[in-house]
């Protein structure tokens, strides 16, 4: 299929969102042109093509929370050109690679939002708490988070982008789910074996027997609470005595690309630390 404005206007509205449901892609397409007959396969394939110059890539993926089919757009490659259209400052970015860490290092995957405005009293640039909920809010819209009630953990777009970042910096705190093998990066440690599990094949797995799947023991729910209140004081401890460095700069950049309009995409920043291991509850 020729590329034309079909594609130039999905590549905008995924572009403009970061991350859009697959119902809601089919809907765009079916807004747009009803005379033509196209899969929305097809049709990111085509764009992929085109933006792959650009170091981006539109993904069709599944959330690990919901299973729900979703579209995502990521920025995969960095150049001196993406890096000197940041919107974000290197104080910005160094509160976004400390709160992914300590995201990561927690038995839950996901840390309060006091604990997350808290995070400003670590860092070596001036911050406010004013400041650390802007940014929450904003990367909350991007995608780069979700919120679940008071809770912050890593969203759709965090996990797809920088799976590649966390799997070389931080190897020792990637697990696979003991149900379904694939890497969890929104679940928990069970508090008896300590292996890691998914929260959606955990809550489908408790449907049929309320009972831990890697080691048998009996789960409630008080367990969950406890491990999240676990995770965050190991959270603290790893930041207080562990020395960081930053020899070199992980850019999450915004990147623009020229596609009739004009469309940008802002991606925030990171900088690569030295491996974090997360310690087990006892």
């Amino acid at each position: 299929m020729t590329y034309d404005r079909i594609h130039k206007f999905l590549l905008r509205s995924i572009a403009s969102r970061g991350v859009i449901a697959m119902p809601e892609i089919n809907q765009i397409i079916n807004t747009f042109t009803e005379e033509i007959d196209v899969s929305p396969k097809d049709l990111i394939k085509d764009i992929n093509e085109k933006i792959r110059p650009f170091q981006q890539k539109i993904k069709i993926t599944n959330d690990e929370l919901t299973s729900e089919e979703v579209v995502v757009f990521l920025s995969l490659g960095y150049d001196d050109a993406t890096k000197s259209q940041n919107i974000f400052s290197a104080t910005e970015l160094e509160y976004f690679r400390i709160l992914l860490e300590q995201i990561m290092t927690t038995a839950t995957r996901q840390i309060t939002g006091i604990h997350a405005i808290n995070l400003v009293s670590s860092m070596k640039s001036s911050f406010t708490k004013t400041d650390a909920q802007k940014l929450l809010n904003v990367w909350c819209r991007m995608r780069y988070l979700d919120k679940d009630d008071t809770n912050y953990a890593l969203g759709v777009r965090a996990i797809h982008e920088f799976e590649g970042y966390f799997r070389e910096n931080m190897p020792d705190i990637i697990e696979e789910c003991c149900l379904c093998k694939q890497v969890v990066f929104r679940g928990c440690n069970c508090p008896g074996c300590g292996l890691a599990v998914h929260t959606l094949c955990l809550n489908k797995y408790l449907e049929k027997l309320q009972k831990w799947p890697c080691c048998m023991i009996d789960f409630n729910q008080a367990q969950l609470d406890r491990l999240n209140c676990v995770g965050l004081s190991q959270s603290v401890r790893l930041r207080e005595t562990q020395e960081t460095t930053f020899d070199e700069t992980v850019p999450l950049t915004c990147s623009s690309m020229d596609v009739d309009d004009g469309t940008q995409e802002i991606i925030p920043e990171i900088s690569q630390r030295i491996t974090r291991k997360r310690k087990r509850p006892e």
